[in-house]
């Protein structure tokens, strides 16, 4: 069901679920503060409570009451990336940030998208969490038709139509004055360089500090494999420069852009169902850096049987 950015306001405010488009992925937006709202988005997408979520905020200003002290940089990193594809993790004053938004961390996830629609209807509620609208684990929607395909027709939609990055946030972490890249996305290690020297490479923890971080995620339920076949008949992920023995290839893009592949990623991966494609084989003869070293690791983490 579509419906207008101010019938969407109207319907979070009274403790409704929407998806709202961003730069990055759809969302499943919900009020921050409203208990029961944020608990139906976890039955819906069958997420687990552990896996905290993130505050969608329409500015830098609506973050200051609900964090504990400045974290070096912060302002920095909100002027150089919001509106943007950055989510900073801060540690919380507790009674202003509610315990399931959080997963009872110390610590909460805030980010201002830049899509005009969201922005617009974030002016008029206030702070919404907003998880990728898709059921848990599966590939992030990227366009409507991908949110009815999991959810059907019962769930309120913006219509933003397609995503321009098509790949998630990027998620720092902010701990004991240094910050540490938690989650590769949409902005590359390297565009950090510049502000701070100290950024520290992705963790595995015993706790779900930010959305993710799961090994197995963002996966179609289509088996993949990372190397190329031998066989003529078997589904191939591609590049269109490139020559494969395979009849059968669906092109993620050209080699030499990968914001245009990382655009089309989850697209490709949940084409392949749509298809009953039962099986894939990916060329992963790209670069391991800068926005290449995202799409190796939304890849690898799609291709986990666990």
């Amino acid at each position: 069901m579509f419906v207008s950015e101010r019938e969407a306001a109207l319907a979070l405010s009274s403790g409704d679920l929407v998806a709202l488009p961003t730069e990055t992925v759809y969302g499943i937006a919900a009020k921050f503060d409203d208990e029961n709202a944020v608990n139906n988005i976890f039955l819906l997408k069958k997420r687990p409570q552990s896996n905290p979520l993130i505050i969608h905020v329409s500015d830098v200003q609506d973050i200051f009451p609900l964090i504990e002290g400045r974290p070096d940089y912060l302002e920095t990193l909100a002027t150089k990336f919001w509106p943007g594809p950055l989510t900073l993790i801060l540690p919380i004053i507790p009674h202003a940030v509610p315990a399931n938004v959080r997963a009872c961390l110390p610590t909460a996830a805030f980010r201002i998208p830049n899509h005009p629609k969201t922005l617009n209807i974030l002016s008029k509620t206030g702070p919404l969490v907003m998880p990728s609208a898709n059921l848990s684990g599966k590939p992030s929607a990227t366009c409507p038709k991908h949110i009815q395909d999991d959810f059907g027709n019962t769930l309120k939609i913006v219509d933003g139509g397609h995503t321009n990055l098509g790949i998630e946030s990027t998620i720092l972490y902010y701990h004991k004055g240094l910050w540490k890249i938690l989650r590769r996305g949409a902005l590359p290690k390297e565009a950090f360089q510049d502000y701070f020297s100290h950024t520290q490479e992705p963790s595995m923890t015993k706790k779900t500090l930010c959305p993710g971080t799961h090994y197995k995620h963002y996966s179609p339920k289509a088996t993949l494999h990372l190397n190329l076949p031998t066989k003529t008949t078997c589904t191939v992920l591609g590049f269109i420069e490139r020559q494969y023995p395979s009849h059968n290839v669906r092109f993620l893009g050209s080699e030499n852009t990968p914001k245009t592949v990382a655009k089309n990623l989850y697209n490709t991966l949940r084409k392949l169902d749509e298809d009953h494609i039962e099986e894939a084989f990916i060329d992963m003869h790209f670069p391991k850096t800068g926005l290449w070293e995202t799409i190796r690791e939304r890849l690898v983490r799609a291709s986990q049987k666990i």
